[in-house]
């Protein structure tokens, strides 16, 4: 698997770990993905002053937060009261926890991201439908969406997005693992903090938190439980035109 670390994918912000363009990416049609189009990232509540010119400076005039409610009290989004950039908030996972869905984190880390991740396409769908719907608006500038590791929630809708735009299963597995790399900083950086062991390297960062198998079983779901990524995308409510503007700004 090549690895599309290519030059400005990663925006290397001063105060986030994990903001990236999914633009540039192959498409099976022999296209790629368009940059400055949707941005992915980790929290942002702690951006620098230089960090927040730096993405308007990149033409971003949306942000979705998908993050749950006592993260967004505790930690706020530094644009959410903000004149500079539209900020919507789509609670994507909920805040209630029970102990079933305590338990899909558990066993080998490919299998725990499947659970989790396709606990969430299965019962918010709501919730996914309105992130999408968001990004497929007219005028939104570049739009920026983030959770607390730019991994899980953001993962899930970036690998929805790439389906939309036609790049392979590989590839849309290699962006979701490519978190490892910029991750990994901070689980050095602040482990306990996060409940995470100090891992040495980057790549057992990857293989513990986002082994790229876990994507492709996740979307495997999707194939086998609807039909695969556009059917699903129409049960959850996106129309003909939505998903038409997804794959239109993506492709250019």
């Amino acid at each position: 698997m090549a690895e599309n670390i290519i030059p400005g994918r990663h925006l290397g912000l001063e105060r986030t770990y994990n903001t990236r363009d999914i633009g540039g990416y192959s498409t099976e049609d022999g296209g790629t993905t368009r940059w400055k189009v949707f941005l992915r990232s980790d929290n942002m509540h702690d951006l620098s002053a230089a960090d927040q010119d730096a993405l308007i400076d990149y033409g971003v005039r949306t942000v979705v937060d998908l993050r749950t409610t006592w993260e967004t009290e505790a930690t706020p989004n530094v644009f959410a009261n903000s004149d500079r950039a539209r900020y919507v908030w789509h609670n994507i996972i909920g805040d209630e926890r029970t102990a079933s869905s305590q338990d899909v984190f558990t066993g080998v880390p490919s299998d725990k991201i499947q659970r989790a991740y396709t606990s969430w396409l299965d019962h918010r769908q709501d919730q996914v439908g309105g992130v999408l719907s968001t990004l497929a608006e007219p005028d939104t500038g570049v739009a920026i969406y983030h959770c607390a590791g730019g991994k899980d929630r953001t993962g899930v809708i970036s690998a929805l997005l790439l389906d939309i735009a036609g790049v392979s299963r590989e590839t849309i597995a290699e962006d979701y693992g490519l978190t490892g790399r910029y991750l990994h900083q901070r689980n050095l950086d602040s482990a306990a903090e996060n409940g995470e062991t100090p891992l040495a390297t980057w790549q057992l960062y990857q293989a513990e938190f986002c082994p790229p198998e876990g994507m492709i079983k996740t979307l495997q779901h999707l194939d086998d439980n609807y039909g695969g990524v556009l059917p699903y995308l129409e049960i959850i409510g996106l129309d003909t035109a939505q998903i038409g503007a997804l794959r239109d700004a993506l492709k250019g």
